[in-house]
């Protein structure tokens, strides 16, 4: 996934960083929904993350360049360990799940 910037960043302009992490289990839809953000792009075909894979997008909003580094987690069950270190110093936290999960829906009721 690639840095969207779509303007030119002049040095006097502030810039504000954010650390975005995304969370949900195995193929709940996490890197589809980073990649229509970032990209534009709608991902068809699953391939599962490894570990964690990155992401950025640059955003201009009044006079300021807010720089969004997100972090795509995978979901299986052997990477779960390592959730403590990705949220680590993290400013937003999405948490991605399938609202038609069995298991989900047994807790909801």
């Amino acid at each position: 996934m690639a840095d969207n910037t779509d303007f030119s960043i002049d040095s006097s302009v502030i810039t504000t960083r954010f650390k975005i992490v995304v969370l949900g289990d195995v193929s709940v839809g996490k890197s589809s929904i980073i990649s229509r953000f970032v990209d534009n792009k709608f991902k068809g075909d699953y391939e599962p993350s490894i570990g964690v894979d990155f992401a950025s997008k640059s955003i201009k909003y009044k006079d300021r360049i807010i720089k969004l580094q997100i972090w795509d987690t995978a979901g299986q069950e052997k990477y779960k360990s390592l959730i403590p270190s990705y949220i680590r110093g993290s400013n937003i936290i999405f948490l991605i799940y399938d609202i038609t999960s069995k298991i989900l829906l047994k807790y909801l009721r």
